[in-house]
């Protein structure tokens, strides 16, 4: 099958500077040591996702981050927030990129920067190609990923989990290392990891869903909400309690979301 594209709204800042990769260590919720690589989490100090980032290191040591669904000013005002005396420098290089995701089949092309990614269900690739320059395979439509994505189980930062949510409530547990040692919101991961203390599980949800609907028992409990929808498949953030196989009014609570390792 021949590849397809779809333009996305990614942002895209290097980091450099000689405490570059201790600082991005420090920061961010995936270890970086020995890996080209990452899907990174920033996390608050209360453990909540700021933000998830692609992080590739170059051949001259340096970071190239790709923000899905961010700003640049916004990457690079979480990147940085903790910058005191470092020696870390962000810049903005989205406008020197045009971006997509390719989906099909592997992308070829020169001078293009290529990442595969797992955030869509089906086997994918985050591509950079200079500006102006074409993406590779032929034009489709991103809805089609999205309803893989659904269809898979595969939750999407921001839209499945955000500032409200712990990324283990949103079966982003694979973006968390647990042995890499101090950063930002380590404890809190480590407190979930230890006591296993979650109140909401992200689930696929089956039925007429909206992005935005609550799911109410009954007598009128509101037990959850749907984050994503693509025609009658979504993701919901629900009670723990609720066990798969559920039903709440006209739909049905599936197994819990899912992020397939890279």
């Amino acid at each position: 099958m021949s590849c397809r594209h779809a333009p996305v709204d990614t942002a895209v800042v290097r980091v450099t500077g000689e405490d570059a990769a201790a600082f991005l260590q420090g920061q961010c919720a995936a270890d970086l040591r020995g890996v080209v690589l990452a899907d990174a989490l920033w996390l608050n100090r209360k453990g909540r996702v700021l933000a998830h980032t692609v992080v590739a290191k170059e051949a001259d040591g340096s970071f190239l981050l790709l923000g899905p669904h961010l700003r640049a000013d916004e990457l690079i005002a979480i990147v940085t927030a903790n910058v005191i005396a470092d020696d870390v420098v962000a810049t903005d290089e989205t406008a020197r990129w045009d971006r997509g995701v390719v989906w099909g089949g592997a992308p070829s092309l020169a001078g293009a920067h290529v990442f595969a990614t797992r955030r869509y269900g089906v086997d994918a690739w985050d591509v950079l190609v200079p500006v102006g320059a074409p993406l590779p395979g032929a034009p489709g439509a991103f809805a089609e990923l999205a309803a893989h994505r659904l269809a898979a189980g595969v939750p999407a930062v921001p839209a499945d989990c955000g500032p409200g949510e712990f990324p283990q409530e949103c079966g982003l547990d694979a973006w968390v290392s647990h042995t890499k040692g101090c950063y930002l919101g380590q404890e809190v991961m480590a407190r979930i990891q230890s006591m296993g203390s979650l109140r909401r599980i992200l689930r696929r949800v089956e039925g007429p869903v909206a992005v935005g609907q609550e799911l109410r028992t009954p007598e009128g409990k509101v037990v959850g909400v749907v984050r994503s929808a693509a025609g009658e498949v979504g993701l919901a953030l629900v009670s723990v309690d609720l066990a798969e196989g559920s039903v709440v009014g006209a739909v049905r609570l599936g197994a819990p979301a899912r992020m397939p390792a890279r």
